[in-house]
């Protein structure tokens, strides 16, 4: 294959995964690592790539196609101020659906001292998490499906097929951003069909947004604002969203 049929094809994979290691576009391009971070060199320079810790993205995606661990660490302080809100929502009992998002994830440290909670997560982080508690804290159900490396999480419809068989009491999820009229949207297409489908399996359904998000709007929209009941955030809401405040 000569380089720029490579390039071409790198292009595509990323279209079509979100994210890729080297070691992986070496093994489907059937080429060396040294030769595929050569043209992932190239393709930078072009603006087409951008390379991250453990992979590459697309250029256009890089803002929030980023590995979790990483988007962990960005806005803690107001991720942990929006998780301990939503945590009063819970009680024993209650059955939740928990998103990818690395702001949902901040809620699980406060769930250890619940009793019997049933929570779905197509999140593998989350699960592993939750897993260390007690089984009279938790129970446990992963959505398996089309793995998502850079979100370690699962997407695709065989998670969607595993949530039309079930109903929750609380749904908590995020996504890249809100725009002025409520509409929320998203980068990644498989997590925003998770969560829609989530959205018609759920009696509340709980936005979690720190300041960073409002005005922004992304490719995929999830829902307008009859898509969700409250917004949480770390700070006020703008004027046009707060019917959607948590008195």
């Amino acid at each position: 294959m000569i380089q720029y049929q490579r390039h071409q094809e790198i292009v595509a994979k990323l279209e079509s995964n979100q994210a890729m290691s080297i070691r992986r576009l070496a093994r489907e391009l059937f080429t060396s690592e040294s030769t595929i971070r050569r043209d992932l060199s190239e393709l930078e320079q072009q603006g087409l790539v951008k390379r991250v810790y453990g992979g590459v993205v697309l250029a256009k995606h890089a803002s929030s196609l980023v590995p979790v661990f990483q988007r962990a660490q960005d806005n803690i302080a107001a991720k942990q101020i929006i998780a301990a809100r939503a945590a009063s929502l819970v009680r024993n009992g209650m059955s939740l659906f928990l998103d990818t998002s690395t702001t949902t994830a901040c809620i699980v440290p406060h769930l250890k001292n619940f009793k019997h909670l049933t929570v779905i997560t197509n999140s593998h982080i989350i699960a592993e998490k939750l897993g260390e508690f007690s089984s009279d804290c938790v129970h446990i159900l992963c959505t398996g499906g089309m793995y998502l490396p850079i979100d370690k999480a699962f997407g695709g419809s065989f998670a969607v097929h595993m949530l039309e068989m079930v109903s929750v009491d609380l749904m908590f999820f995020s996504s890249t951003g809100i725009n002025a009229l409520g509409e929320i949207s998203d980068l990644s297409e498989p997590q925003t069909e998770v969560r829609r489908t989530m959205m018609r399996r759920a009696t509340q359904r709980v936005f979690l947004c720190d300041q960073s998000k409002f005005g922004k709007q992304s490719i995929y929209r999830l829902c307008d604002r009859s898509g969700y009941d409250y917004i949480i955030s770390d700070g006020e809401l703008p004027e046009e969203l707060r019917d959607a405040e948590l008195s």
